[in-house]
């Protein structure tokens, strides 16, 4: 506020009223000064997600007119997912790739798809997600958290040092669960396997020094990470359904102009879009790669992947009836699948 006495020339008063005016625009661009957003993920530095980060992050910088910028952290560099939740908590980092199993504790709905051999094919995903997606990434708001959609990692398969055709086969192998994955743990608690749970940092010394004989994980994943200079055998029988997802501090979001808001959603969503869209032919592009490479292929009879399937049906209704996840949205995707299955026999 600007108080005049009867003293004051009007030229006074123009010089005042120009200096409030300046100050004003001054504390405008602080405001919305450059916002730098730190995020951490797995993927290598060299590889196609990097790419694409990379290239979204230019155009931010560059649509922004320099106002956000994207700094990534490659390869697992600032450790676990848990560690980079706590440090995005502190405010060390704004941001990070996840997969569900990293937030089991706080919304664990989230696992729900990747239930072990819920799923028969990629067109069963396609047909939840589309009935499911946007109500898990409205959940995402109660945490505190942005994201941009899910960007599926096709289905997880059994690769081994030893050929897996049954599910005799697995029964007394050390099979890699991952860190913090309860329901994995339920679920092969039911199967009579042996899990060892450890964070993905520590997968490829494990299948170095023998402390794990199996992984369960999307071909695309274990190229990337180089699991595949440690294994023999690929087992294509669909485990579980694996996505991503990318997670940053809304207080972040929150500070940034509402147009450069927009920009940042627009372009990571699109990545996210393109990611998913273009997974499967990945998947199979990986899995040719693999073989490529020298994996030998096993094929899993079909009455085994029934058998499992069976098996789980009521360890993941009493998993529900504990609460490890809604029951209600278990039941509902579970018949959504049984429905789709009739019409498509």
């Amino acid at each position: 506020m600007i108080i005049f006495s009867k003293n004051n020339k009007p030229s006074q008063y123009r010089k005042v009223s120009i200096l409030v005016i300046f100050n004003y625009f001054i504390l405008c661009s602080m405001a919305y000064s450059q916002t730098q957003i730190k995020i951490a993920t797995l993927a290598p530095q060299n590889s196609d997600w990097a790419e694409r980060f990379n290239a979204g992050s230019k155009e931010i910088q560059e649509r922004t007119e320099g106002r956000v910028k994207l700094k990534f952290y490659w390869g697992g560099a600032q450790g676990s997912a848990k560690k980079n939740l706590q440090k995005i908590k502190i405010g060390q980092l704004q941001g990070g790739t996840f997969s569900p199993t990293d937030f089991q504790t706080n919304y664990p709905d989230l696992n729900i798809y990747g239930l072990p051999f819920l799923f028969k094919d990629i067109n069963e995903v396609e047909y939840i997600r589309n009935l499911t997606d946007n109500e898990l990434e409205l959940g995402f708001k109660n945490l505190g958290f942005d994201i941009y959609g899910f960007a599926g990692g096709g289905f997880a398969y059994i690769m081994s040092n030893e050929p897996i055709k049954s599910y005799e086969d697995l029964t007394d192998k050390k099979i890699w669960l991952p860190q913090g994955d309860l329901i994995s743990y339920e679920a092969m608690k039911a199967l009579n396997l042996l899990p060892v749970p450890l964070p993905m940092t520590d997968v490829l010394t494990g299948l170095q020094t023998g402390l794990i004989d199996i992984v369960a994980i999307p071909p695309v994943v274990a190229l990337a990470l180089q699991w595949h200079t440690k294994i023999n055998y690929l087992t294509k029988i669909p485990v579980l359904y694996a996505m991503g997802f990318l997670a940053i501090d809304s207080k972040v979001i929150k500070r940034l102009r509402p147009d450069d808001e927009l920009i940042l959603d627009e372009v990571l969503t699109q990545i996210y879009k393109d990611v998913d869209r273009i997974g499967e032919s990945d998947t199979d592009n990986a899995i040719q790669a693999l073989l490529n490479i020298g994996l030998t292929e096993v094929s899993f009879n079909e009455s085994e992947y029934e058998k499992l399937s069976k098996l789980l049906i009521k360890p993941n209704q009493d998993m529900a009836n504990r609460g490890m996840f809604s029951k209600d949205l278990y039941e509902r995707i579970s018949s959504d699948i049984q429905d789709f299955r009739m019409r498509n026999k």
